[in-house]
């Protein structure tokens, strides 16, 4: 028996959140988002586990759904989060020399 969960996130640009969604999508890790017009919601399968994103009132996003894979997802998507935030938001004088992931942690070299 599963429960339903809400987890509250401080994730509030749609934009940040969909490309870290394309890349948990190219590293395997969902089979497909979709985004739902109505209410700013985002629909993500992960292998059969349906979770919803929802923007709530205070302009950030809830994630829903199982309780067994909604803890997770959301740690996991709040680091693809801020990864893709460095990426997106480096200065012009800054370039990626090197990325690892080990363990769960993102670990990334600058170079400039």
């Amino acid at each position: 028996m599963s429960f339903f969960t809400v987890v509250r996130t401080e994730l509030k640009n749609k934009e940040l959140i969909v490309a870290a969604l394309e890349e948990l999508k190219e590293r395997g890790e969902i089979t497909e988002y979709e985004l739902l017009p109505v209410k700013d919601r985002i629909r993500v399968d992960r292998d059969g586990d349906i979770l919803t994103l929802v923007l709530d009132e205070t302009g950030c996003y809830q994630i829903q759904g199982d309780a067994r894979v909604v803890s997770q997802f959301s740690k996991r998507l709040r680091q693809i989060y801020a990864y893709v935030g460095i990426k997106e938001h480096l200065p012009l004088d800054f370039e990626i020399a090197e990325e690892k992931e080990s363990a769960g942690s993102i670990s990334i070299l600058l170079k400039g």
